[in-house]
């Protein structure tokens, strides 16, 4: 009788092993198909089996260009973030587009802009500022404003009239620190500081905290294949910054494969949004994505050509 136990308890010990084991070996396999899977999507993000001739890439770049900016124009709610209006002034100062200065003409006297009880709305004349150099603008206090978090609309009113919004120590610190701030958080601190060197000039130290955000986003984007909000913004706000050198074609490529036939690109790539374990399900606002996509192509376009002529022929 006490074999017979102690020979069961023997095959139960076998049997869990190899339960284990097995356990072990599917988990194993399972984790190195899916570091193959991120491999091969990483490779795939940076680097094309295909050469695109030239003439091929202008024409995807002006259909691009085209289409984007009918549904900018036909969607205003983009008026309501102060950041993407200052893309569109952008986009209409190197291009000319009658479009984006219908946008900007509307801006300048919609709600956003002229009612101070709005949210933010004490930052309306600083918004008029960015379609009009001489719009007035009132001497703002935001001194008491904690250093805390990512207060972007605060930098960005800063940057656009930093003589007539004051902040405190901290907050400008962080501003302009290239060390703070880490993975999404700093685009929009680079965007911050593209921002102000546009209304107030460069300098040897800001041109080169720029210069160091910009290279970090540029990491950030080889690893990242997901073409959604995230993606199209790395390559808007390295193209703000000037540094095309950063910036791969193959990035531009598939920038242009994810525009949707009406002219926008969605928030999310197939539900995967912005975080690592971000998803959603249905369709997200496409209006911060599409502008920042238009941006990062109007540069191309009409102020980098030579990027293109670098890399196609």
């Amino acid at each position: 009788m006490y074999n017979m136990s102690k020979l069961r308890s023997q095959k139960q010990e076998i049997t869990r092993k190899g339960m284990l084991r097995s356990l072990f070996s599917w988990a194993w396999k399972c984790a190195a198909g899916l570091l193959l899977l991120l491999s091969l999507a990483a490779l795939n993000n940076n680097y094309s089996l295909r050469r695109i001739p030239r003439a091929d890439f202008c024409a995807r770049l002006d259909r691009a260009v085209e289409t984007s900016t009918n549904w900018m124009y036909g969607h205003p709610e983009i008026l309501g973030n102060p950041s993407l209006m200052f893309m569109v002034a952008d986009m209409e100062r190197i291009s000319g587009d009658p479009r984006l200065r219908q946008m900007l003409d509307q801006y300048r006297n919609s709600k956003y802009v002229t009612d101070p009880l709005r949210p933010f709305g004490v930052f309306g004349p600083v918004w008029a500022r960015m379609v009009d150099p001489q719009a007035p603008v009132p001497m703002i206090d935001m001194t008491q404003v904690p250093d805390q978090g990512l207060p972007e609309m605060l930098w960005d009113a800063y940057a656009v009239a930093p003589g007539r919004v004051a902040i405190s120590y901290g907050n400008r610190a962080n501003m302009f620190s290239p060390t703070k701030y880490y993975w999404g958080k700093r685009h929009h601190q680079l965007l911050a500081l593209v921002m102000y060197r546009y209304y107030n000039g460069g300098s040897k130290e800001l041109d080169g905290t720029i210069n160091h955000l910009a290279e970090k986003v540029a990491r950030d984007a080889h690893f990242d294949f997901r073409v959604g909000d995230s993606y199209v913004q790395r390559n808007a706000f390295i193209l703000g910054a000037g540094r095309t050198d950063l910036i791969r074609s193959r990035w531009i490529e598939r920038v242009l494969d994810y525009q949707r036939p009406d002219g926008s690109w969605a928030y999310c790539w197939y539900s995967w949004c912005r975080g690592i374990l971000e998803f959603r399900f249905g369709d997200v606002g496409p209006d911060h994505s599409t502008v920042q996509a238009a941006w990062a192509l109007y540069k191309l376009k009409y102020q980098f050509p030579q990027w293109i002529e670098q890399r196609y022929r």
